[in-house]
C-alpha cells in the first residue's frame, strides 16, 4: 500500500451530498491530521538517523574492542564470585 503524503491529504476532495458532512468541520480534521502526520513524519526522519548514528557506533565500538565478549564473560565471572563473597560475609 501507498504511502499517503501530507499534500495528498491536503488536496483531497470529496463529493458533497445533501446530507453530507459539514464541509469547515472536515477541513479542520484534515488540517489536524495533516499536521500530526507531518510530525510523525518528522520523527521518523529524526529516530532512523539515531539508529544509524547508533549503528555506527556499535560497529567502531566492535572494532575498537573485538574480543568484548570475552570482556563479559570475565565481568560476569567476577560479578558472580562477588556476590559468594558477599553472601559468605554476612
Amino acid at each position: 500500500m501507498k504511502r499517503l503524503t501530507p499534500m495528498e491529504i491536503f488536496n483531497k476532495d470529496f463529493k458533497q451530498s445533501m446530507r453530507g458532512y459539514d464541509v469547515n468541520e472536515v477541513n479542520e480534521f484534515l488540517d489536524l491530521v495533516i499536521r500530526n502526520y507531518e510530525e510523525i513524519l518528522k520523527e521518523n526522519e529524526y529516530l532512523k538517523e539515531q539508529l544509524t548514528t547508533s549503528k555506527k557506533y556499535n560497529t567502531a565500538r566492535q572494532k575498537a574492542i573485538p574480543n568484548m565478549s570475552e570482556y563479559d564473560a570475565v565481568i560476569n565471572e567476577i560479578l558472580t564470585r562477588l556476590e559468594r563473597i558477599e553472601k559468605v560475609m554476612r
